[in-house]
């Protein structure tokens, strides 16, 4: 069966008021002031080495890079040789 809407029981809907502010609004709080986001990972070119180094900071906020310092400071030290020379090995132990 069926059912006609105009045959229908119920009372339409009344309707919706908009209500009126009775009350002043609530001061909002200002807004806390965010540092800006700091990109991660971070590319920033050596100028020594004349290399991109790529730095990572962790959850706790250390900061890691590759290469690492290690291999960072093996290039300094490699460089530190003019090119075309061979490295003073110390063998006399």
């Amino acid at each position: 069966m069926i059912r006609d809407a105009s045959l229908s029981t119920t009372p339409p809907p009344e309707a919706v008021r908009p209500v009126a502010q009775t009350a002043a609004p609530a001061a909002e709080a200002p807004p806390k002031e965010v540092a800006p986001p700091v990109p991660n990972p971070r590319l920033r070119l050596d100028p020594l080495l004349n290399i991109v180094v790529v730095e990572f900071r962790d959850s706790e906020g250390g900061l890691h890079s590759l290469p690492t310092a290690r291999e960072m400071q093996a290039y300094r030290t490699g460089q530190a040789e003019p090119p075309g020379t061979t490295p003073r090995l110390d063998v006399t132990r």
